[in-house]
């Protein structure tokens, strides 16, 4: 293997772990990208594009799919505001939780047309209490909120 790739104008090197690590741009924040390559193909920058591209273009999507099982959150924070335990000026409405979110990291694991890929959202400020929300995308486009880290 290369000890570095060439991605969109971006250098992603070879670690330890045997991943290249570089960094793109993914919901207009410079992010951290990990591609495990399991494919020899010479395609792989053709292939990260396009599933950086699709997260660029359903931010929505992942957003809404996460929401179902975790628009909790915004009663709780509201809760811990009312009671003193988290630090802000008033309670908070969905839709500012939801401008809170971000990519923290994504992982791509580079099979040719089987590419399958992962992230961590996070949030600032910390609406999710440490945590980061893990999840899936496989190589058909299905999101899937798999729980959370930390």
């Amino acid at each position: 293997m290369e000890n570095k790739i060439l991605i969109d104008n971006s250098e992603f090197r070879l670690d330890t772990s045997d991943e290249y690590i570089g960094e793109l741009t993914v919901w207009k924040k410079t992010t951290k990208i990990f591609l495990n390559i399991q494919d020899n193909k010479e395609d792989v920058s053709h292939v990260v594009i396009e599933k950086i591209s699709w997260l660029n273009d359903n931010k929505d999507k992942i957003i809404d799919i996460f929401m179902e099982e975790n628009g909790h959150y915004v009663d709780v924070i509201n809760e811990m505001i009312e009671s003193g335990d988290f630090k802000a000026d008033k309670r908070i409405s969905e839709k500012e939780f939801v401008r809170s979110l971000f990519v923290n990291n994504v992982t791509i694991y580079v099979k040719g047309s089987e590419t399958d890929f992962c992230l961590d959202l996070e949030a600032e400020p910390d609406y999710l209490l440490g945590h980061l929300a893990y999840m899936e995308i496989d190589s058909e486009y299905e999101v899937e909120f798999c729980g959370m880290n930390g």
